[in-house]
């Protein structure tokens, strides 16, 4: 708050009125100001929870794709061999 000893009497209601509205000024800009970091931090722990699900399902999609394309090349590699084996017959 400012010195108001300087004030003019007359002026001293002007300025005490100003400097009220610069408080709640103030006191509305803090208000909004911590909702709006506390609307920020909801919003970051989501986007990060996101990106750990996304990592997650990548992780999962990888290592599925790893096991099946084991499976296939065991598979092909069996019938491979069956195939082999059939022509040295011949």
């Amino acid at each position: 708050m400012a010195d108001i000893s300087n004030v003019p009497s007359h002026l001293l209601a002007h300025e005490h009125y100003r400097q009220m509205l610069v408080r709640d000024g103030e006191r509305r800009f803090q208000e909004w100001h911590s909702e709006y970091l506390r609307y920020q931090r909801k919003f970051l722990k989501d986007q990060e929870n996101r990106i750990k699900e996304l990592e997650n399902l990548r992780k999962d999609i990888h290592t599925d794709h790893k096991r099946r394309s084991e499976e296939s090349r065991q598979e092909f590699l069996h019938y491979q061999n069956k195939f082999l084996n059939e022509m040295r017959r011949y």
